[in-house]
Protein backbone atom coordinates (compact mmCIF):
# COMPACT_ATOMS: atom_id res chain seq x y z
CA UNK A 1 0.00 0.00 0.00
CA UNK A 2 3.04 2.29 0.64
CA UNK A 3 3.62 1.82 -3.19
CA UNK A 4 0.30 3.38 -3.99
CA UNK A 5 0.52 6.34 -1.75
CA UNK A 6 4.08 7.29 -3.31
CA UNK A 7 2.70 7.08 -6.48
CA UNK A 8 -0.21 9.86 -5.83
CA UNK A 9 2.46 12.28 -4.21
CA UNK A 10 4.88 11.64 -7.57
CA UNK A 11 1.57 12.14 -9.63
CA UNK A 12 0.08 15.31 -7.58
CA UNK A 13 3.62 16.94 -7.76
CA UNK A 14 4.54 15.78 -11.86
CA UNK A 15 0.96 16.56 -13.48
CA UNK A 16 0.73 20.35 -12.32
CA UNK A 17 4.52 20.44 -12.87
CA UNK A 18 4.10 18.80 -16.78
CA UNK A 19 1.03 21.53 -17.50
CA UNK A 20 2.86 24.63 -16.22
CA UNK A 21 5.55 23.44 -18.62
CA UNK A 22 2.93 22.32 -21.17
CA UNK A 23 1.41 26.22 -20.44
CA UNK A 24 5.03 28.03 -21.21
CA UNK A 25 5.77 26.25 -24.45
CA UNK A 26 2.49 26.40 -25.82
CA UNK A 27 2.51 30.68 -25.02
CA UNK A 28 5.75 30.52 -26.65
CA UNK A 29 4.84 28.93 -29.25
CA UNK A 30 1.77 30.96 -29.71
CA UNK A 31 4.26 34.26 -29.70
CA UNK A 32 6.77 33.26 -32.00
CA UNK A 33 4.18 31.86 -35.01
CA UNK A 34 2.66 35.62 -34.17
CA UNK A 35 5.67 37.29 -34.51
CA UNK A 36 6.28 34.58 -38.26
CA UNK A 37 3.22 35.85 -39.47
CA UNK A 38 3.54 39.39 -38.94
CA UNK A 39 6.74 39.04 -40.76
CA UNK A 40 5.77 37.25 -43.98
CA UNK A 41 3.00 39.78 -44.66
CA UNK A 42 4.70 43.14 -43.90
CA UNK A 43 4.65 44.97 -47.19
CA UNK A 44 7.34 45.15 -49.42
CA UNK A 45 7.72 48.12 -52.13
CA UNK A 46 8.71 48.01 -55.48
CA UNK A 47 10.34 50.95 -57.99
CA UNK A 48 9.48 50.44 -61.46
CA UNK A 49 12.27 52.20 -63.37
CA UNK A 50 11.16 51.35 -67.49
CA UNK A 51 9.01 53.81 -69.28
CA UNK A 52 7.11 51.00 -70.77
CA UNK A 53 3.66 49.77 -69.52
CA UNK A 54 3.12 46.09 -70.53
CA UNK A 55 3.25 42.61 -69.42
CA UNK A 56 6.71 41.84 -70.85
CA UNK A 57 8.49 44.60 -69.47
CA UNK A 58 6.61 43.99 -65.97
CA UNK A 59 8.08 40.77 -65.71
CA UNK A 60 11.73 41.68 -66.33
CA UNK A 61 13.73 42.19 -63.34
CA UNK A 62 16.34 45.01 -64.33
CA UNK A 63 13.37 47.39 -64.94
CA UNK A 64 12.40 46.84 -60.81
CA UNK A 65 14.61 47.86 -57.69
CA UNK A 66 13.62 47.43 -54.00
CA UNK A 67 13.00 50.62 -51.95
CA UNK A 68 12.25 50.78 -48.40
CA UNK A 69 8.71 53.60 -48.78
CA UNK A 70 6.62 54.30 -51.55
CA UNK A 71 7.56 58.01 -51.33
CA UNK A 72 11.19 57.07 -51.25
CA UNK A 73 12.00 57.22 -55.38
CA UNK A 74 9.42 60.86 -55.87
CA UNK A 75 6.65 59.53 -57.88
CA UNK A 76 4.68 62.10 -59.27
CA UNK A 77 1.81 61.65 -62.27
CA UNK A 78 -0.75 59.29 -63.41
CA UNK A 79 0.48 57.53 -66.57
CA UNK A 80 2.78 54.59 -65.48
CA UNK A 81 3.18 52.49 -62.19
CA UNK A 82 6.27 53.74 -60.06
CA UNK A 83 5.96 52.05 -56.89
CA UNK A 84 3.89 48.45 -56.11
CA UNK A 85 3.14 47.02 -53.27
CA UNK A 86 3.49 43.53 -52.83
CA UNK A 87 4.02 40.46 -49.66
CA UNK A 88 6.86 39.19 -52.11
CA UNK A 89 10.46 39.85 -49.65
CA UNK A 90 12.92 39.19 -52.67
CA UNK A 91 13.06 41.62 -55.85
CA UNK A 92 13.21 38.02 -58.10
CA UNK A 93 9.84 36.37 -56.33
CA UNK A 94 8.27 39.95 -56.70
CA UNK A 95 9.05 40.10 -60.74
CA UNK A 96 7.74 36.28 -60.63
CA UNK A 97 4.82 36.07 -59.00
CA UNK A 98 3.90 38.73 -62.21
CA UNK A 99 1.87 36.67 -64.34
CA UNK A 100 -0.47 39.69 -66.10
CA UNK A 101 -0.18 43.25 -66.29
CA UNK A 102 -3.14 43.58 -63.36
CA UNK A 103 -0.37 42.01 -60.75
CA UNK A 104 1.35 45.39 -61.50
CA UNK A 105 -1.34 47.67 -61.85
CA UNK A 106 -3.74 46.85 -59.02
CA UNK A 107 -1.38 46.99 -56.72
CA UNK A 108 0.43 50.02 -57.95
CA UNK A 109 0.27 52.61 -54.89
CA UNK A 110 2.38 55.76 -56.79
CA UNK A 111 2.58 56.36 -60.19
CA UNK A 112 5.03 58.62 -62.55
CA UNK A 113 4.24 60.26 -66.07
CA UNK A 114 5.65 58.58 -69.44
CA UNK A 115 8.73 60.29 -70.35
Amino acid sequence: MSKTNGMKKALKFILPLLAVIITVAGVWAMRNTHRMSQKFNAPYYYHYKANVANLSAYQTQTNWEAVQSPGEPGCDGTDLPCVVKSTQPTLSSFVNSITQESDVTSNTVAQKNQE
